[in-house]
């Protein structure tokens, strides 16, 4: 006995295998972000703020010190003096409600390479009347080396 299936089906039935086959065979990216050579960081951040390490990177493109102390931008950016080939260790501040107005505040990253704590680089800040909770500033510090040892730790200050 033999069963014909209807066109229709084995039409469906050959569309669904072709896709499934092609689905499988799809490229998919995957894009990972580690932070590299960290193996501690310590937070002692004024109550007004939250610091979040956003890890190092190869600095691509020289540039100066932002004038100090920064003012306090939503979306912006304050550095030291950026050298091209160096690693620079970036770090996101977000102002929370506790967070004064009209005040300077002072950002710094100590770390640790094997020998004790050292300061990588300190940065200010003055926040001014029209801060926002939830608005962001990111900083970036110059460790002015080209190579290094995994840091032991790192300290992140706000005060």
């Amino acid at each position: 006995m033999k069963i014909a299936l209807p066109l229709k089906l084995v039409i469906i039935i050959l569309l669904i295998s072709i896709f499934s086959v092609m689905s499988f065979a799809a490229t998919v990216s995957v894009t990972n972000t580690t932070l590299q050579a960290q193996n501690g960081i310590y937070y002692n951040v004024a109550g007004g703020f939250t610091a979040a390490a956003n890890g190092f990177q190869v600095v691509q493109a020289a540039a100066s010190a932002s004038s100090q102390p920064c003012t306090w931008s939503s979306g912006g950016t304050c550095e030291t003096a950026l050298t091209a080939g160096d690693w620079q260790y970036s770090v996101t501040i977000t102002i929370n409600s506790g967070a004064a107005v009209s005040h300077t505040y002072t950002y710094t990253v100590s770390w640790n390479t094997g020998s004790g704590y050292s300061t990588m680089g300190s940065l200010t800040v003055t926040t001014p009347a029209t801060i926002t909770a939830g608005q962001t500033m990111t900083f970036l510090v110059d460790t002015g080396e080209t190579s290094f040892s995994a840091p032991d730790g790192i300290i992140i200050s706000v005060a």
